[in-house]
């Protein structure tokens, strides 16, 4: 089973949610809409939906979590802490130096909700931070160099001897690059 986690105002009927379960069935692709700027509450939240999908596929052994960028911040904590392989797609390092920048009123693009993203919640983020790379968790990194709002080549060199990265040229933050990358992430959950 796969569990695709969405970044920063974003939510689980996204357009890549949508792609991914169209073209990875027969295996269910989870996507949950979750609380991503809250630290806590995103943790808690994340877990215990794990929990609840394992007893409802229970014959799905084997669990990949997908995570875009604040979800692949999400889906690396969680990996180790729940028995996951990991696939990143161009995941967010530190989230909690990244969003300093947008503390103030936001609006969610996917579920239209509008609230105001705090300083204390951006720095709740750095509770949740590990090291980008552990070599006991099978990962697999998708980065697009024209990815705008972080630095594909930092995080390229983040995750250097921790599984496998695909790095493609050009595309965006949105990550371009689905369809060639849909093997490596198939090869992944056979893998597992």
């Amino acid at each position: 089973m796969f569990i695709y986690l969405h970044g920063f105002n974003s939510g689980g009927a996204s357009q890549k949610a949508a792609w991914l379960r169209e073209r990875l069935a027969p295996i269910p692709v989870l996507s949950p809409t979750y609380p991503a700027h809250r630290g806590v509450e995103a943790a808690t939240f994340l877990l215990d939906y794990i929990e609840r999908a394992r007893r409802e596929h229970p014959d799905e052994r084997k669990l990949v979590l997908i995570g875009s960028s604040l979800g692949g911040f999400w889906a690396q904590w969680l990996a180790p802490r729940v028995g996951a392989a990991l696939v990143l797609i161009n995941p967010a390092l530190k989230p909690d130096a990244a969003l300093d920048d947008v503390v103030g009123p936001q609006r969610n693009e996917a579920t239209g909700e509008e609230y105001v993203l705090t300083a204390e919640q951006v720095r709740a983020l750095r509770a949740y931070r590990i090291e980008p790379c552990d070599p006991a968790v099978p990962t697999l990194v998708l980065l697009d160099e024209g990815d705008e709002l972080l630095d594909s080549r930092a995080t390229a060199g983040a995750y250097r001897g921790c599984g496998e990265i695909l790095l493609f040229p050009g595309g965006s933050h949105r990550f371009d690059h689905l369809a060639e990358s849909k093997g490596a992430i198939l090869a992944l959950h056979e893998t597992r």
